[in-house]
C-alpha cells in the first residue's frame, strides 16, 4: 500500500485529507500535537478504513518533524505522500503582535513543513513523490489582523515553488493547496460571514480533501510548483472584515 503522512489530522480539513487519502488506498500517519481525547476519537474513526499508524509530537520543536516522518516510515514504509498541514491561525493587529508571535508562527507553518518535508523527501527517494502544503487563500490575498498569519502562509507558498524546482529531477511533485472560508471546528466564521463569498457560503472540508486527492493521484502527473485556491471565487473580492 502507499503511505501517506497527515499533520493535523485530527480535525476540519486534515481530518477530511486523512479521511480522504484512506479512501484512495494509502496507509496513513496520523499525525496530532499530543493525544488528546478528542484526537483518539479522531483516530478511532479513521482505523474503520484502513491501516493508521498515530504518531504526535510539538512541531514548534524543531526535533519533531524528523522524528514524525521516522516512526511513520518504521511502521508502514516509506512515503509516498505527505501534507503539510498543520499550522498556527496568529492573528491580531500588526503593532500588537509579539516576537514571541512571529516566531512561533513560522516555526509551525514554515519551519516545520521545511524540515518535514526535507526528511519526506529522503524517504521517497529516487522512486518519487507527493508533497502538498496547506496554505490559505492568505497566501494569496493579506487581511486586517493576518500580517503574521499571510507572510508564513506566503513563505510556504514559496517554500513549495523551490522544493518543486529541486526535487522535479527525483520524480517528486510539490504542491500548495490555498483554502478560503472553510466550515471547521476551528473557524468561527464561517457561518457568518459566508454569504461575503461570492458563491455565496463557505467550503466544505471535504472540498479541500478532494483537491489534495487528486494532486496525489496519478492523473495529477505533470502538475507541480502550483498553489491552488479553493475559495469560492473570495480572492476575487477580498473580506474588509478585520480577523478576530
Amino acid at each position: 500500500m502507499p503511505v501517506a503522512l497527515v499533520t493535523g489530522a485530527n480535525s476540519g480539513i486534515g481530518y477530511a485529507i486523512a479521511e480522504r487519502l484512506l479512501r484512495d488506498g494509502f496507509d496513513l500517519g496520523y499525525a496530532t500535537h499530543d493525544r488528546g481525547d478528542d484526537d483518539r476519537e479522531s483516530f478511532e474513526r479513521l482505523c474503520v478504513l484502513g491501516r493508521v499508524h498515530w504518531v504526535d509530537g510539538d512541531l514548534g520543536d524543531a526535533s519533531t518533524p524528523g522524528r514524525l516522518v521516522g516512526e511513520t516510515v518504521a511502521a508502514l514504509g516509506p512515503l509516498d505522500v505527505l501534507v503539510n498541514n498543520a499550522g498556527l491561525s496568529t492573528r491580531g493587529p500588526a503593532l500588537e503582535l509579539t516576537a514571541e508571535d512571529f516566531d512561533q508562527t513560522f516555526a509551525v507553518d514554515v519551519r516545520a513543513a521545511f524540515l518535514l518535508s526535507q526528511e519526506a523527501a529522503r524517504s521517497m527517494g529516487e522512486r518519487g513523490g507527493t508533497i502538498v502544503n496547506i496554505t490559505s487563500i492568505h497566501e494569496h490575498v493579506p487581511r486586517v489582523g493576518f500580517s503574521v498569519y499571510a507572510a508564513a502562509k506566503a513563505a510556504l507558498g514559496m517554500l513549495t515553488r523551490g522544493f518543486a524546482l529541486e526535487l522535479a529531477a527525483v520524480g517528486i511533485r510539490v504542491n500548495a493547496v490555498a483554502p478560503g472560508l472553510i466550515a471547521s471546528e476551528r473557524n468561527a466564521e464561517a457561518a457568518e460571514l459566508g454569504a461575503d463569498v461570492p458563491l455565496g457560503r463557505a467550503g466544505e472540508p471535504e472540498e479541500v480533501a478532494a483537491l489534495v486527492s487528486f494532486l496525489c493521484s496519478p492523473e495529477a502527473s505533470y502538475i507541480s510548483g502550483v498553489s491552488y485556491l479553493v475559495d469560492g471565487a473570495a480572492a476575487q473580492r477580498p473580506l474588509a472584515r478585520p480577523a478576530g
